[in-house]
């Protein structure tokens, strides 16, 4: 489950993140999008109420 204040990019938490490889390329922990986070809560309610 991807934590909603997880990195834009791989949705690692900022702590213990470092450098990742991911879909953007190289890049260090990246603050997500509001809308990120928002759709991040939901699908970890919908994923528990299942």
């Amino acid at each position: 489950m991807i934590n909603p204040n997880g990195c834009r990019w791989c949705g690692i938490e900022q702590r213990g993140h470092a450098i990742q490889y991911g879909p953007p390329g190289r890049h260090t922990w990246t603050q997500p999008t509001q809308q990120q986070i928002k759709d991040r809560m939901l699908a970890r309610r919908a994923e528990r109420e299942t």
